[in-house]
C-alpha cells in the first residue's frame, strides 16, 4: 500500500511537469509506462486540487492582498507628494512627480479591476451555493426514495383509497 502511495506522490508531479511541456495524456502514460486511465485519473485529481487552490486564494488571500496593495500605493503617493513639496532639487521633484502620477495610474487600474475581482468572488460564491443546493436535493431525493420504499409490501403493491390514503394489499 505504501508503495502505491509513494508511486502516486512521485507520479502526479511528473504528470504536471509533462502537461506543462504540452504532452498529451497518452504520451505521458507511455513515458511513465502506466495506463492512460491512471493518467486520466491523475489529471482529474490535479484539476480538482487546482480548483480548490484557486477558490481558496480568491476567497481568502486575494481580498487581503488587494487591501495591502492599496495601502502600499497610498503610502507611495504620500511620500512622493512629500518629496515634491520639500525637495529643492528639480530632478528629484520631477522623478517624484512621475512616481506620483504612475502610482495614481496603478491605483486607478487596480480599483477598476475591483469589479472583476468582485465578479470572480460572486461567481465562486454562487457555484458554492449551487453545489450546496444540489447536495441538499440529492439528500432529499434519497430520503423520498426510502420513504416510498417503506410504503410497499413484499409484493411491491400500493393502492390508494378514495379518501387519498395509501393502503397496502
Amino acid at each position: 500500500m505504501s508503495t502505491e502511495v509513494e508511486q502516486l506522490e512521485w507520479r502526479r508531479p511528473k504528470v504536471v511537469e509533462m502537461r506543462a511541456k504540452g504532452m498529451s495524456q497518452i504520451e505521458i502514460a507511455h513515458e511513465l509506462q502506466v495506463s492512460k486511465q491512471l493518467i486520466s485519473s491523475d489529471v482529474q485529481y490535479l484539476r480538482e486540487q487546482a480548483k480548490e487552490s484557486i477558490k481558496e486564494y480568491a476567497t481568502e488571500r486575494l481580498p487581503e492582498q488587494y487591501q495591502v496593495c492599496l495601502i502600499a500605493l497610498d503610502t507611495i503617493i504620500k511620500r512622493a507628494f512629500d518629496i515634491v513639496e520639500t525637495s529643492d532639487d528639480n530632478r528629484e521633484k520631477l522623478q517624484a512627480m512621475e512616481l506620483f502620477k504612475d502610482t495614481h495610474l496603478v491605483k486607478l487600474e487596480l480599483l477598476s479591476n475591483a469589479t472583476t475581482i468582485d465578479n470572480a468572488l460572486n461567481y465562486i460564491r454562487s457555484k458554492q451555493s449551487q453545489q450546496q443546493e444540489q447536495h441538499k436535493r440529492l439528500a432529499s431525493d434519497s430520503e423520498d426514495i426510502e420513504d416510498n420504499n417503506d410504503n410497499y409490501d413484499d409484493n411491491d403493491q400500493l393502492t390508494t383509497t378514495a379518501a387519498g390514503r395509501q393502503t397496502v394489499f
